[in-house]
């Protein structure tokens, strides 16, 4: 890998899905980055509804003896008069994994703590009579990856379905 090479692209994110059944393995396949990066199976990913200028997503990470932890944390906002608010907000606080489709065709996957997840991400909620706002928090011992669905992971360029999207 070269450090020195410019990253051109400055994503955006455009689009949201929740899973409440996947299972995760880390890749062990040449991929963008093996083993950072996640293949799910058995997913049942939902489209979820925000408004994509209130997304935000963050991550900080700090030293401790055991090596870097990163605290991550993604902010789902949509408006607060939503006839079907209470059914929504049930359904976005059962999530397991979270995955993040960036404006450059990458799927970030968010929940996945350590080799294998063993705690879903915690949330928060926040109501006004504009907005409700979701908070998913996750401590993990590695940055954000990708998941399958991003292009060139682990399927050949020219094979033509995309897995995540079926």
């Amino acid at each position: 890998m070269n450090l020195n090479s410019k990253v051109l692209v400055l994503p955006n994110i455009c689009g949201i899905h929740l899973d409440l059944t996947g299972q995760l393995t880390p890749t062990v396949g040449p991929s963008l980055q093996p083993f950072y990066n996640t293949v799910v199976e058995n997913a049942t990913p939902v489209p979820a509804y925000f408004s994509p200028s209130k997304a935000v997503i963050s991550e900080s990470g700090a030293e401790t003896r055991s090596g870097m932890v990163y605290d991550q944390k993604l902010q789902l906002q949509f408006p607060s008069a939503d006839p079907l608010k209470v059914m929504r907000l049930e359904a976005y606080l059962k999530v397991k994994f979270i995955y993040i489709t960036l404006s450059t065709g990458m799927v970030l996957f968010f929940g996945r703590n350590d080799y294998f997840q063993n705690t879903e991400p915690k949330k928060s909620v926040s109501i006004t009579k504009e907005l409700t706002q979701i908070t998913y928090t996750v401590k993990s011992m590695f940055s954000l990856g990708f998941t399958n669905g991003s292009f060139d992971f682990e399927l050949p360029e020219d094979f033509p379905v995309n897995f995540y999207n079926l």
